[in-house]
C-alpha cells in the first residue's frame, strides 16, 4: 500500500461576508490579536490517497495563513510522501519534521490523516489505536469570553455558556489589572462557586504585573492563570509560577517538541496546552504527553480549529493518562461544524469520542467549496 496522492486545501471564511459590520470582540477577542485582527477563521483540509482508494483526512492550523500551511504540504510534503507506506507513521513523522521544523503545522495536519488512514486499514477507532481510552469521555471548557465591553457583558456571556451545557468557562484578559479583575468578578458571581473559571492573558504582563495580578485572581477561586508572559520567556513564566497560589498553564502557540521540552525544563508550567493541528498530530502531542507525565505535568490541549481537529483532539484526550481539560472553542466559525456530515457528540458537558474507524468522519464536500481559497 502507498500513498499515491496528497491535497492541502486552504479554508477561510470570512467574517464581514458572514456577518457584515464585524464587532470588535471578534475583530480583537484577546491580547495577542490587538495588533493583528482576526477577519475570519481559517483552516487547512488535509486529504491522503492511498493506490488501493483509501483517503485519510486531518488538519493542519489555518492560522496565521490557510494558504501558507496548505502551500507547505502541497509544495515540500507532498513529494516526500508520495510512494511511502501509509502506516509508517514514525517515520514519516520524524521525515516531516526534519523537513519542516519551520512550520509545524502542516506535519500536523499530514499525521493527523495518516493516523485517519491506520484506523481505516485496520478498521478500528483512534482511541484503540492509540492505546485504547482511559475515559470514556473528556471534559471540555468553553471559551473564550472575549473583551466585552462591560463586566455585565462578560457575564451574560458567561451564563450562555452554562445555558448550553457547559461547567467551565475561560475569560480573557490582559486589558490592565484593575479591568480583568472586574470582569473576573462579574464571572463568578455569573457562575457561581462550583464553575471552573480559567482566566488567559496571551502574553498581555510582566512577571510584576503577573504576580500582582495572581494575588487578586485567587481570591475569585480562578482555576488557572494562562500565559500571563509568552511561552517563548520560559524563565519569566517560571518566576512568576515560583511566587503565585495558581497553576500557570500554556503552549497553545508552541509547535515543535522540543519547545514544551524546554517549557519543563524550565519548571515553567502546570498545565501544557499543546495543539493537534499545530504541534505535530497525534505523534506529537502523545509525545508531549509523555514527556509532561514524566514531571507530573498535565495536558489540556488548546481547541482553535474546526471540527476535524476537534474529533482528533477528543481521541488523544480521551487516551492520555495526564490529560486535564480540553478547549472547545465557541468563538464565531461557519467552518466548525460544517466541514463534516457528522455531529460531535456533546452531552451533560462532555464531549465524547467518535466511534468510526479513524476519525469517523466525511467531509462536507459542499463547505469545502464554499469556502476554498486556493
Amino acid at each position: 500500500m502507498k500513498i499515491s496522492k496528497v491535497e492541502a486545501i486552504p479554508l477561510f471564511a470570512s467574517f464581514a461576508d458572514a456577518l457584515g459590520d464585524v464587532p470588535s470582540e471578534l475583530a480583537h477577542p484577546a491580547f495577542g490579536m490587538r495588533v493583528n485582527p482576526l477577519l475570519g477563521q481559517g483552516a487547512v483540509i488535509v486529504r491522503l490517497t492511498t493506490d488501493n482508494g483509501l483517503v485519510g483526512i486531518g488538519e493542519a492550523m489555518g492560522r496565521p495563513g490557510a494558504r501558507g500551511a496548505a502551500a507547505y504540504i502541497n509544495e515540500l510534503l507532498a513529494p516526500l510522501l508520495i510512494g511511502e507506506d501509509p502506516r509508517h507513521h514514525h517515520a514519516l513523522w520524524s521525515a516531516m519534521v526534519e523537513e519542516m521544523r519551520f512550520a509545524p503545522m502542516g506535519v500536523s495536519g499530514v499525521d493527523i490523516a495518516l493516523w485517519d488512514l491506520r484506523g481505516l486499514i485496520y478498521g478500528d477507532s483512534l482511541p484503540n489505536l492509540l492505546g485504547g481510552p482511559m475515559r470514556e469521555a473528556v471534559e471540555p471548557y468553553a471559551s473564550p469570553i472575549p473583551y466585552l465591553p462591560t463586566p455585565d457583558k462578560s457575564a451574560q456571556k458567561a451564563r450562555e455558556f452554562l445555558s448550553a451545557g457547559f461547567r467551565a468557562v475561560k475569560l480573557k484578559i490582559g486589558r490592565g489589572l484593575v479591568t480583568d479583575i472586574a470582569h473576573v468578578e462579574a464571572v463568578r458571581a455569573a457562575v457561581g462557586p462550583e464553575v471552573k473559571l480559567l482566566v488567559d492573558a496571551n502574553g498581555a504582563y510582566t512577571v510584576s504585573q503577573s504576580i500582582a495580578l495572581a494575588k487578586d485572581l485567587v481570591k475569585h477561586s480562578v482555576y488557572w492563570l494562562e500565559e500571563p508572559v509568552h511561552p517563548e520567556y520560559p524563565e519569566d513564566l517560571a518566576r512568576i509560577r515560583r511566587r503565585v497560589d495558581l497553576p500557570i498553564a500554556s503552549g497553545e502557540w508552541l509547535g515543535s517538541v522540543y519547545q514544551f521540552r524546554d517549557l519543563l525544563k524550565a519548571e515553567a508550567v502546570d498545565v501544557l496546552m499543546p495543539n493537534i493541528t499545530r504541534c505535530g498530530g497525534f505523534t506529537g502531542m502523545l509525545k508531549i504527553a509523555d514527556l509532561a507525565l514524566m514531571e507530573n505535568v498535565k495536558i489540556a490541549p488548546h481547541g482553535v480549529g474546526v471540527g476535524v481537529g476537534i474529533v482528533a483532539a477528543i481521541a488523544a484526550c480521551a487516551v492520555m493518562p495526564n490529560f486535564l481539560i480540553y478547549e472547545y472553542n465557541q468563538l464565531f466559525n461557519p467552518l466548525r461544524h460544517t466541514v463534516m456530515r457528522e455531529v460531535i457528540p456533546f452531552q451533560d458537558g462532555l464531549l465524547k469520542p467518535l466511534d468510526g474507524p479513524g476519525l469517523g468522519i466525511r467531509l462536507n464536500e459542499d463547505t469545502i467549496a464554499g469556502y476554498r481559497i486556493d
